[in-house]
């Protein structure tokens, strides 16, 4: 949509589920050669480049081939592989390792979601300052408040919700730092209040039932609701239905998740550090993931005065307003005409 004359071509390992309407008008070239991604990624997708010669390839997810002779662009969306290596499983660390920064240095340009991920980034993989550039993401179209009484209804009664709750969203796992905010919701229902948590995600790596045991021991397993992974069509109402919502992850590139909860109105608590506080700004209440006090104090402020979760819930509508896919597309599109004239950091 934002350069009608250019032409789009989607190379996959994987056969195409139906096309978003905003994507009907590229070209799917998939291939679905039964290799792992890797030898995918190395050895058959560069075969098809060069035989297809586009102008530029863009690599959206931390990966590209390293035998390309064509004008490249890899986003890579944070440093967390070089930062936080315990955070990652062994076979991640192997491949993404050794590769990103090779990558990283033959790509023309580097995207990556915020700020502080271009620092980082700029300073593990001791790249030019002019080579990255900083593109935001956005909460996807439809995340907005749901105030259709009926609407709300049908979705607590289907999820079987609390009336008042503190949500998180995201993949189930260490990074997220869940065993903190638990700890959190024990030590307010011992000072008395109902705190409720649902859990919503699918279970990432290196879980192995800890989180369970954690919920068992601190006798939480009537305080904590986990409903796995849930459809993105049922995602802006369960975010409108929670009191809060908390999300103290130790480290993210971007942090979609809170942008989400703010677009659907949402209070939101989410940790100092990273990216949270650049993409949250003053529109969130911020705390050091790494002191369950501190989840605890905020929580306990929020769930306990409406008047502060009313205006978190306006300013973080105002910020969501500041994200859009289409700015996102535009400035994307940019970068890609700097690498076609032939601009190098």
């Amino acid at each position: 949509q934002q350069r009608a004359d250019w032409e789009y071509w989607l190379f996959s390992n994987r056969p195409f589920d139906p096309l978003e309407e905003a994507l009907a008008r590229t070209l799917p070239v998939a291939g679905n050669f039964g290799f792992s991604r890797f030898i995918w990624m190395q050895l058959m997708l560069p075969r098809i480049i060069h035989q297809r010669q586009p102008d530029l390839c863009h690599f959206p997810n931390n990966s590209a081939p390293l035998g390309l002779n064509r004008p490249t662009i890899i986003t890579i969306h944070d440093a967390s592989l070089f930062l936080h290596s315990h955070h990652h499983p062994r076979s991640r660390l192997l491949a993404l390792r050794l590769l990103l920064p090779l990558v990283a240095r033959r790509a023309t340009a580097v995207i990556t979601v915020s700020h502080h991920a271009r620092q980082d980034l700029r300073r593990v993989l001791k790249l030019p300052a002019g080579k990255i550039h900083v593109i935001h993401e956005a909460a996807p179209d439809g995340f907005r408040p749901l105030t259709d009484p009926a609407m709300r209804w049908q979705l607590r009664a289907r999820y079987n919700l609390p009336e008042q709750f503190v949500l998180f969203v995201g993949t189930i796992e260490p990074r997220k730092n869940l065993q903190r905010l638990i700890q959190a919701v024990a030590i307010l229902r011992q000072r008395g209040c109902d705190t409720r948590l649902v859990l919503v995600g699918p279970t990432g790596w290196l879980v192995n039932g800890a989180l369970e045991k954690e919920i068992e021991s601190l006798g939480l397993n009537e305080a904590v609701q986990n409903l796995g992974y849930v459809p993105q069509e049922d995602l802006p109402g369960i975010y409108s239905l929670a009191t809060v919502f908390a999300f103290p992850s130790l480290y993210e590139g971007f942090g979609l998740p809170p942008l989400e909860a703010m677009a659907c109105g949402t209070p939101v608590l989410t940790s100092h550090n990273s990216a949270m506080a650049e993409v949250c700004g003053e529109a969130a209440w911020l705390v050091d993931p790494q002191e369950v006090e501190a989840i605890t104090e905020g929580l306990a402020c929020l769930l306990g005065n409406s008047d502060q979760r009313e205006q978190l819930r306006q300013k973080g509508l105002a910020q969501a307003r500041k994200y859009s896919w289409e700015r996102t597309a535009r400035e994307t599109a940019v970068v890609y005409e700097k690498v076609l004239n032939g601009d190098r950091a």
